[in-house]
């Protein structure tokens, strides 16, 4: 099968998911692209999602929040497909949507793992324009405003215990597929604490917490590190991981000298870093939360921004995987007791373990090979 996955710049979560999948395909001997999805909007609205959305996510987070719970009230009063099917026939198929609809000629499924993108998809499928079987991967523990809107065969969700959410907006359970969200297989691999710290030349007795939120900004960073090197007890250990922000990473440098912390900035052993902290502190982004689970590693789940992450954070503390905190002595304190408790840490873990035992790339690679199956008879 040739398979295209329509992804979206606005997050590192979205690619991620998109080449777990890819990865999972091609072992399989599956044909998968991964593009861009968001090229085929206007140009405004792309300018709009990539930078202004992220700029007042991270800037004015009650305002994104505001915005967030506006759309959701929208999206539940309008009827399912109501606004699409009249959008559909109100004007000729602009030049972008031309260049979609060719390139998903070339394929036979699409995988949407962003809401805008599968809104273009679903114009060109309710036009009878898109012929090939068409799905939606939702990247976030809830059902986020707009995916009861879409004309899809069928859409992966991140738990079971969403089913009733996605039904409620008017999603027919028999397209509902609780497949979990797609990791890389590194995260799915099943190693040793002691191994992971080996390997990273960690200290392999001491406690460690991990660290990972860079779209915060340096100034709530540098206030949770300080918070937290007074908290932890001495002999613990603080890795902070701020990705692709080098001016995090030079700022917390100046800010803080201390033997017990340690900054990094991107890295692509992620997994190795999750499986060596005692703890794993950061933002409830659907896919960080996703990966940390998969490796069992216990969660503390920050300052979450009204929206998604909101969602995520409730989810996970509902099954028992996580903990939540708001400000950094609330964290500092959280992380002092936690460390020094070994059993809150086991319940933790044990929660995990039972909650996420699905490999969503192979489920999702299941659905799609009896769907083909079927269609072929």
């Amino acid at each position: 099968m040739r398979i295209l996955i329509l992804s979206a710049n606005t997050g590192g979560g979205h690619n991620s998911a998109a080449r777990a999948m890819q990865e999972s395909f091609g072992n399989r001997g599956w044909a998968c692209d991964i593009e861009d999805g968001l090229a085929f909007l206007p140009p405004l609205y792309n300018e709009f999602l990539c930078r202004g959305h992220v700029f007042c996510y991270r800037r004015f987070p009650k305002l994104y929040g505001a915005g967030y719970r506006m759309e959701e009230r929208r999206s539940q009063r309008t009827p399912y497909q109501k606004a699409l099917r009249a959008e559909s026939n109100a004007r000729p198929l602009p030049r972008r949507l031309l260049a979609l609809r060719d390139l998903l000629g070339a394929y036979d499924a699409v995988i949407c793992v962003h809401v805008f993108v599968a809104r273009q998809v679903s114009l060109l499928r309710l036009r009878g324009e898109v012929h090939i079987p068409c799905y939606f991967l939702a990247t976030d523990y809830t059902c986020s405003p707009g995916v009861n809107q879409l004309e899809m065969d069928g859409w992966f969700i991140p738990h079971r215990r969403l089913t009733s959410e996605f039904t409620a907006v008017g999603i027919p359970e028999e397209r509902i597929f609780p497949t979990g969200i797609p990791v890389g297989s590194a995260f799915m691999r099943a190693g040793s604490q002691a191994q992971a710290r080996r390997a990273l030349k960690l200290p392999e007795e001491r406690p460690i917490a991990l660290l990972s939120c860079g779209s915060m900004g340096a100034g709530h960073m540098g206030r949770m590190v300080l918070a937290l090197l007074e908290a932890m007890p001495k002999n613990a250990m603080l890795i902070v991981i701020c990705g692709s922000n080098k001016k995090l990473q030079k700022r917390l440098k100046h800010l803080v000298h201390s033997r017990r912390l340690l900054v990094l900035g991107f890295t692509s052993r992620m997994y190795d870093y999750m499986e060596a902290a005692d703890l794993f502190l950061t933002k409830p982004c659907g896919l960080s939360v996703t990966e940390a689970v998969h490796k069992r590693t216990p969660l503390i789940l920050i300052d979450a921004v009204p929206g998604v992450e909101t969602r995520n954070m409730e989810f996970m503390k509902a099954a028992g995987c996580a903990v939540s905190v708001s400000g950094a002595i609330s964290l500092a304190r959280t992380v002092s007791l936690i460390l020094k408790s070994g059993a809150s840490m086991d319940s933790l873990r044990n929660n995990c373990e039972r909650e996420f035992k699905v490999n969503a790339s192979e489920e999702i690679l299941r659905i799609l090979s009896e769907a083909s199956h079927a269609n072929k008879q």
